[in-house]
């Protein structure tokens, strides 16, 4: 029975048809995989992902993987109840698309299927993606990491990741038993330094949100449910235009290379439609001018959007009520300005010269959305309940689960002989992969395989695969002596370093944070003597050799996934981060130490005794910045520096501006002083600083990078906000905390029973013991008379009796008398009003004041977790500000 439309298979074949030029070095084997399948089903499916898939996955996947998903979607498509009878472009986009968003493209589906499928059957749609969701918790939790996205298979192997690889997870999960699901991500919030990534499932005709790995007994709900309303800007990815109307909805899809970003903002958060006109300084409209919208995250300008003009000179896109700036730029022209797209709607920007900025500090606010938390599913107290209690045993089911493959790993260690030799950790950080670990170190005795496992990060070890690292070794081996021979020709006389540098930036397989790929053995077999010989004698030859062999069609490719080099060699395509990628493989390949620098992700090669920069010619100038900040500034904290740079936009065209340097860990002060290394150019330097109601305070200065800067120092300029500034004003859901004997303690009530007409209340969360806790509780019996005088009743809440015990709060509490201790088991509700207040939620102590109604209904007007000097103190000076 075909499951597939006459209209589906005809967008397959043009799709397909349209790229047989680009696809040419690998048609032969396309042709002869699609002739062995009889399912024409199972056919066009694979046509369609070969005519619109980011080619590299094209040319880096193998036909079977490919053949593999289309066998299972269309069996799904055919069988399961979920997807039966859904909408062909839903199926098409949110069942059958092998792709998420950016993770290592692998076989998972079989895996979660047979891990789900007994516990799903019988259930509808809704209550199917809630159990997923359970299960997925029982499996992973979150985890902070590196940039590199984990695959599906590598959050199982190990059970955690961040939330654009837990929500991959879950998203995979759904799909793979025929419910359709997809990530939804907003690049940056607007109101706090993060961003984030969550889940939409789609059940009895309508699209549900939930959090991934956080499940809970209904949908539409999730820790983000608040954040989310304040978003600027909420999108999902699609790889295939299929039932994409562009001329209808342009204001809500956008091209980006091989993929459709779909706007879904207006789902969460109030929303406007902004309108930018780009023209010519002739008063002319533009056609193709890039146009960015950026926010201020991290202390620096992020992009959130990238559109391009019609030619009409028109870019329209849906986003949040919030300050953004918009940059309009072609190859030899940019404007650019700051809005709040509350109040402009409309803008028009004609390019000039390049806009490098003001060498004086210039202030300006930015204005986050206004507290407006998304729709969302209330539960019944019964539900609640029922929820922490499987939320518990999820937990306990995952720890136990992880805990196994820890002591598995370590049982493989000690069988393989690698317990006790440094190489133990390699086996604990693979987790449930420990087995490849073993595969690759007992090939043979050789000392340099643990010095490449020393090179890898601890994510790599989660989904490494032997065979891949095999190929780096013998590679390695290879080239070791004429790596050497290279490093001593260019100044590295003693040997320890020049094995320092042989591992590091010739025998390590990673670059930067692509997938890890086998490409060595390849490389070496495409290229003759006498090229191999011309690139050892110039490595900027390698480069030469990489703009003029391959090219980028950015209609085909999405711009920031790294392909493969022998993909890009094989193909003939690489996007700007291929081609940097593909310049490090080639010059290790070839005993040429090389990398990506981690501070600009350009590429250099190590030539007179450092490292030596490819895409400028110059090594720049160390330069100073200042600052009498206590405690010192915090690089994407309170200040970044972005570089003036020409580069290619998404839509493929020449572009212009100012890109931040990742300085994050590299630039601390000492004595005031922070030495960073800068090439000659121009740069702008921004400084922000955070209010409580997501607002900022910030300010930026152009400067530039001559030969003759003379060691001044630039000074940082932090504005420091009003205290009045500091309040705020969100509703928070009723809560309650227990007395030693049970009972209920309501924060509301306390409050609204106090003597002062404001009925303010501060409720502490601590963590006795711990430093920022003693630090917060000292300050509270140093300002005793203070708060007491301010008529505030205090309730401080903790884990259990015995944390009474701590001397620091034994001695605070006789000074308090308008004090109320309460307990909690700090499993949900610290995290759940920290985040409402739009504060830390990982860290303690919290303390929220807040005040309430005659009915104790509370509202949050100031929190802060962790250490913070001076919290007591403010906290004072607001409670004298609230009417």
């Amino acid at each position: 029975m075909a499951v597939l439309s006459d209209s589906f298979a005809a967008h397959a074949d043009e799709r397909f048809d349209a790229r047989r030029e680009v696809l040419s070095p690998i048609a032969q084997a396309i042709e002869t995989g699609l002739a062995a399948i009889d399912d024409a089903d199972v056919r066009t499916l694979i046509k369609s992902y070969y005519g619109t898939m980011p080619l590299t996955d094209v040319f880096d996947a193998e036909f079977e993987l490919f053949a593999s998903f289309a066998r299972q979607a269309c069996e799904l498509r055919r069988t399961s109840p979920w997807c039966a009878d859904i909408p062909e472009d839903i199926f098409v986009q949110y069942v059958a698309s092998p792709r998420v968003n950016n993770e290592p493209l692998t076989d998972a589906w079989p895996t979660f299927r047979a891990a789900l499928a007994d516990r799903l059957r019988g259930l509808d749609a809704y209550h199917a993606i809630v159990e997923t969701n359970y299960w997925c918790c029982e499996t992973a939790t979150y985890q902070s990491s590196d940039g590199r996205t984990l695959g599906p298979l590598g959050v199982l192997a190990s059970g955690d990741g961040r939330c654009g690889e837990e929500s991959t997870y879950l998203v995979t999960a759904l799909r793979a038993n025929g419910i359709p699901a997809r990530q939804l991500y907003t690049p940056w919030w607007a109101h706090c330094d993060d961003n984030h990534a969550w889940v939409e499932a789609y059940a009895d005709g309508s699209w549900h949100y939930l959090g991934a790995c956080e499940p809970e007994e209904e949908l539409d709900r999730g820790w983000f449910t608040a954040a989310s309303g304040r978003a600027m800007l909420v999108h999902t990815r699609l790889f295939d235009d299929f039932g994409c109307d562009f001329e209808r909805d342009a204001h809500l899809l956008a091209r980006e290379g091989s993929q459709v970003i779909v706007n879904l903002t207006e789902s969460y958060a109030p929303c406007v439609l902004l309108s930018v006109r780009v023209l010519n300084a002739a008063g002319a409209p533009v056609e193709g001018a890039s146009v960015r919208l950026r926010l201020v995250n991290e202390a620096a300008w992020h992009d959130i959007a990238h559109l391009s003009s019609d030619e009409a000179g028109m870019a329209r896109i849906v986003v949040g009520e919030g300050t953004v700036r918009v940059v309009a730029t072609t190859g030899d022209g940019m404007a650019e300005t700051i809005i709040d797209t509350a109040d402009c709607h409309d803008l028009e920007l004609t390019l000039g010269e390049t806009v490098h900025g003001d060498t004086d500090w210039v202030d300006f606010d930015v204005h986050a959305p206004a507290d407006h938390p998304a729709p969302s599913h209330p539960l019944t107290p019964e539900q609640v309940e029922r929820g922490r209690a499987r939320k518990r045993e999820a937990d306990r089911m995952r720890t136990e689960r992880v805990a196994g493959n820890v002591e598995r790993a370590r049982e493989i260690a000690r069988a393989c002989g690698h317990d006790a030799d440094g190489c133990l950790p390699y086996f604990e950080q693979a987790f449930a992969n420990a087995p490849e670990v073993e595969r690759f170190l007992t090939v043979d005795d050789g000392a340099d395989r643990a010095a490449l496992l020393a090179t890898l990060t601890s994510k790599d070890f989660r989904d490494l695969s032997a065979d891949i690292l095999e190929d780096h070794i013998q590679g390695g081996r290879a080239v070791r002596e004429d790596a050497l021979a290279y490093l001593a020709r260019e100044g590295v006389d003693d040997q320890a370093k020049a094995q320092e540098l042989y591992e590091r930036y010739v025998l390590c397989p990673r670059a930067h944070f692509e997938h890890l790929s086998a490409y060595r053995a390849f490389i070496r077999s495409r290229f003759d003597a006498e090229t191999v010989a011309g690139f050892i004698a110039d490595p900027l030859r390698v480069w030469d050799y990489i703009c003029e062999h391959t090219a980028f069609t950015s209609r085909e490719h999405t711009k920031r996934y790294v392909g493969t080099p022998r993909g890009a060699l094989v193909s003939g395509q690489a996007s700007a981060v291929t081609r940097r990628s593909l310049f490090v493989a080639i010059c290790r390949s070839f005993g040429i130490a090389a990398r990506i620098n981690p501070i600009d992700a350009g590429i250099e090669y190590f030539a007179h005794g450092s490292f030596v920069p490819v895409e400028h010619g110059e090594e720049g100038f160390e330069v100073l910045f200042a600052s009498d900040a206590d405690p010192a500034p915090g690089y994407f904290q309170t200040w970044s520096i972005a570089r003036y740079l020409h580069f290619t936009a998404v839509s493929g065209k020449a572009a212009q501006g100012f890109k931040v340097l990742d300085l994050w860990g590299k630039a601390p002060f000492e004595d005031g002083v922070c030495r960073v290394k800068m090439p000659l150019g121009e740069y702008r330097l921004t400084t922000a600083v955070r209010l409580p109601n997501g607002d900022v305070h910030a300010a930026e200065r152009a400067f530039e990078v001559t030969s003759d800067y003379d060691g001044t120092p630039i000074q940082l300029k932090l504005r420091e906000p009003d205290v009045s500034e500091m309040l705020q004003s969100i509703k928070l859901d009723a809560f309650a905390l227990a007395d030693a004997e049970g009972a209920a303690v309501d924060c509301g009530r306390i409050a609204a029973a106090g003597e002062t007409a404001a009925k303010p209340v501060i409720v502490a969360f601590l963590e006795p013991g711990m430093e920022p806790t003693e630090h917060l509780l000292n300050e509270m019996r140093e300002q005793a008379g203070r708060l007491d005088a301010a008529g505030v009743p205090i309730v401080l809440a903790v884990r259990d009796a015995e944390e009474l015990a701590d001397p620091t709060l034994a001695r605070t509490l006789p000074v308090l008398p308008r004090t109320t201790v309460a307990y909690d088991d700090f499993s949900e509700l610290p995290e759940r009003l920290a985040r409402r207040m739009f504060t830390n939620p990982e860290k303690l102590p919290l303390i929220i004041l807040a005040v309430a109604d005659d009915a104790g209904n509370l509202t949050g007007r100031y929190a802060a977790a962790g250490y913070n000097v001076g919290t007591v103190d403010l906290v004072l000076k607001l409670i004298s500000l609230i009417d």
